[in-house]
């Protein structure tokens, strides 16, 4: 008797060896998308993760201890929010989901005990905080956006600042026109904006923002060692500011800034950017509920709000700012000075930067810690490496209808009497008795004014420009910026750089072999 096969074993055996098969190219594939992702997540070309390190340095922000015989003042600090870069923030409602894994954001510095809070105002916000949130901001942990108008950019919220005036200083204050403009508008802020001058506008609504802001954020977030204060067209050089304000103990009062002076009155310029201790914010605007209405009628008075915020923080404390310029600076790449000033310096603040100028430093910025991953010990990018990237390329003898920036001394013809010259004009001459004999020709022309330069010393004068009979040097060299065609070709304006000169003092200066960070009392 033939015996036949049974027909429903077949079937088992066949369906065994499918469901093996599948499950051996299911874990093959897995194999092979742990490891191309893990080479992905390498980002070895341009694009490189940021500020990857291969000795898996990670910069520290534990404030240092004080030494026997320093004076502390010490202050009962909670735990900071900790939260990993890039990651859904489920903490903050200000914040919009954003992605688990942002490879961006690798080895970014740990800037989890810092918190930057930006000011803006409703009618500059769409044209310059998204640029941040797509740069400069991408990697931050937390952050918070000040402005005068509850709104919301990409789902992340900013706020507004001027909720808690006091209504009997809104109230008939043209200050608040703009304001109230921006409450009615039932459409864009564009729109509404060309009813008015919302540049003066702003500035005079601006001043009532700061005390309010510093007020408001420490309520939120009472529990971070330092607080970063910038506007929206500040760009901040975060592995710099790590590295600095890891060297300094948040347990001291600090507020450090570039000073400005009015009426003798020292503040910290808030353009540049001002940044506050857990121990100077604590016993300010911490420690004194309605610190900010306190404020609000005199400022009415004042010119700007960094100078009220520097009036609020001395009355509670008795607190000054400290000078930190050039590295807390006003600048921008354009228009550094570089020289004396503005060399071995490291920076962790500009001002004035446009959404193209932050896009394209972030670029900068990238490319220049990725050039240097394989370097085991950290080093701050330097005011030099900025001259590097930004003029050093583009210096050249001479460029028409460009404005250098030269400014430290003027040479005039005060004899023609068809002239009538400014007093700052006259105050920014050189004593004539002291001219040589290519100064006495400079204010003829170009080519005259860049005779005179070239023949004064080293430190006297690296560039020149030249129009109508005013011939302007300067002891620094600064890239500018053009300026619009003169229809008269004698109104036209001419810069120059000598460039052998400036060559020749960079080589005398050798390589940066220290970072002169500013000197912070304790």
């Amino acid at each position: 008797m033939i015996r036949t096969a049974n027909p429903g074993r077949t079937l088992v055996k066949m369906a065994s060896r499918k469901t093996l098969t599948v499950i051996s190219f299911a874990a093959i594939s897995l194999l092979v998308l742990l490891v191309t992702s893990k080479r992905l997540g390498s980002w070895s070309d341009f694009e490189a993760a940021y500020y990857h390190r291969d000795d898996g340095h990670k910069s520290s922000h534990h404030a240092p201890q004080g030494t026997l015989g320093e004076e502390t003042l010490e202050v009962d600090i909670p735990p900071p929010h900790h939260h990993s870069s890039a990651i859904v923030d489920d903490h903050n409602p200000d914040f919009p989901p954003r992605p688990m894994k942002d490879p961006v954001c690798d080895n970014f510095p740990d800037t989890s005990k810092i918190l930057l809070v930006m000011k803006t105002g409703a009618s500059e916000s769409f044209n310059r905080v998204p640029t941040q949130l797509m740069t400069v901001l991408k990697c931050l942990p937390e952050f918070f956006i000040f402005g005068d108008m509850d709104q919301h950019i990409a789902g992340y919220h900013i706020h507004d600042s001027l909720e808690t005036v006091l209504p009997e200083v809104k109230d008939k204050n043209p200050d608040f026109d703009l304001y109230r403009r921006q409450q009615w508008c039932l459409v864009d802020q564009d729109n509404c904006n060309k009813l008015g001058d919302p540049a003066r506008e702003g500035w005079d609504l601006d001043k009532y923002k700061n005390v309010h802001i510093a007020e408001k954020v420490y309520a939120l977030r009472p529990n971070y060692d330092w607080y970063v204060f910038v506007d929206a067209d500040t760009y901040v050089l975060w592995p710099n500011m790590v590295e600095w304000l890891g060297q300094l103990n948040p347990k001291k009062k600090h507020y450090l800034g570039s000073l400005t002076l009015i009426n003798n009155f020292g503040f910290g310029h808030g353009g540049s950017g001002y940044i506050l201790s857990q121990a100077a914010m604590k016993p300010s605007v911490g420690q004194n509920p309605g610190i900010a209405n306190r404020y609000d009628a005199r400022t009415r008075n004042e010119c700007c709000g960094d100078l009220v915020f520097a009036l609020a923080l001395k009355d509670a404390t008795g607190l000054v700012v400290q000078q930190m310029w050039p590295t807390i600076n006003g600048e921008k790449p354009s228009t550094f000075p570089f020289g004396p000033s503005h060399w071995c310096h490291p920076i962790v603040t500009m001002h004035h930067m446009n959404s193209e100028e932050i896009s394209s430093f972030w670029e900068f910025e990238r490319k220049w810690y990725n050039d240097r991953q394989n370097i085991s010990e950290a080093w701050p990018l330097l005011l030099r490496d900025i001259y590097d990237e930004y003029l050093a390329p583009n210096l050249q003898e001479a460029r028409e209808d460009w404005d250098n920036l030269s400014d430290n001394k003027l040479y005039l013809d005060t004899e023609d009497e068809n002239r009538e010259w400014e007093d700052w004009q006259l105050d920014k001459m050189k004593n004539a008795k002291e001219y040589n004999e290519f100064e006495k020709k400079a204010h003829l022309s170009f080519e005259d004014c860049g005779k005179a330069c070239k023949s004064l010393s080293d430190n006297e004068c690296f560039q020149w420009k030249y129009r109508d009979g005013i011939c302007s040097i300067s002891d620094s060299f600064r890239l500018g910026k053009p300026v619009k065609k003169a229809d008269r070709e004698k109104d036209r304006m001419t810069s120059g750089w000598d460039i052998e000169k400036i060559n020749k003092w960079i080589a005398k200066q050798g390589d940066c072999d220290e970072a002169l960070w500013p000197k912070v009392r304790s």
